[in-house]
């Protein structure tokens, strides 16, 4: 089969800026894949965890040249959860792209492509899903790619702080509250207090569009 005729169920393609991680700021086109297999407390992207009757499904190759007509060359895949997709088509076809791969840390990470990175998320205590997380992931990351916490709680901060000492990533590291659940403030006095080489975010797109607003 050709592999650029490999098919995905696609919730939504769109173009806007990215919200948050190491492209934050910058316009790029978004590729949202249906399902997911982690259920945390505070997603905000339930309504692609399952198939839904607005869903497309599209080839790689249908894929990138709609990431290609909105003229940005990055691309982001998200959920979902890409990673329960086989993604190496996709890859393929969207070549001339710089893709970032948000996963949400459950899933081992497959094998280094030049083009790709990984926006992985840590999944904090109160996310219910913390012992999902897949320690060997924390060694593949490389400095190319984020390692991002959500965090909602004190006890999240102490638990992120805990990974960060005990395994050491060669990752950028971002703090990332649970919008609206925790004070900006909190998060950045404690990475101040303890020095850690990681940097404080906000979902930018939570800031500049409606913070339920779809397709942004």
């Amino acid at each position: 089969m050709n592999e650029s005729a490999k098919r995905y169920r696609v919730n939504e393609i769109f173009h806007s800026i990215e919200g948050e991680g190491a492209r934050a700021g910058l316009p790029a086109t978004f590729v949202r894949l249906v399902g997911c297999n982690l259920r945390c407390s505070y997603c905000d992207t339930a309504y692609a965890f399952e198939p839904g009757p607005a869903d497309e499904v599209l080839t790689a190759g249908e894929i990138a040249a709609r990431a290609a007509g909105f003229g940005a060359r990055a691309v982001t895949v998200t959920g979902g959860e890409p990673l329960l997709h086989d993604l190496a088509p996709l890859f393929d076809a969207l070549s001339d792209f710089e893709v970032n791969v948000e996963t949400n840390g459950s899933i081992a990470l497959p094998a280094p492509r030049a083009n790709v990175f990984y926006t992985m998320d840590w999944k904090s205590p109160s996310s219910g899903e913390e012992d999902r997380m897949r320690a060997e992931n924390l060694g593949r990351l490389t400095d190319r790619d984020v390692l991002k916490f959500v965090v909602g709680t004190e006890g999240d901060l102490r638990a992120a702080e805990a990974v960060l000492a005990a395994y050491r990533p060669a990752a950028q590291v971002f703090f990332s509250p649970v919008f609206g659940q925790m004070p900006l403030v909190d998060i950045a006095n404690f990475l101040i207090e303890r020095n850690l080489n990681a940097r404080l975010q906000v979902q930018l797109h939570k800031i500049v569009w409606d913070p339920d607003a779809r397709g942004v």
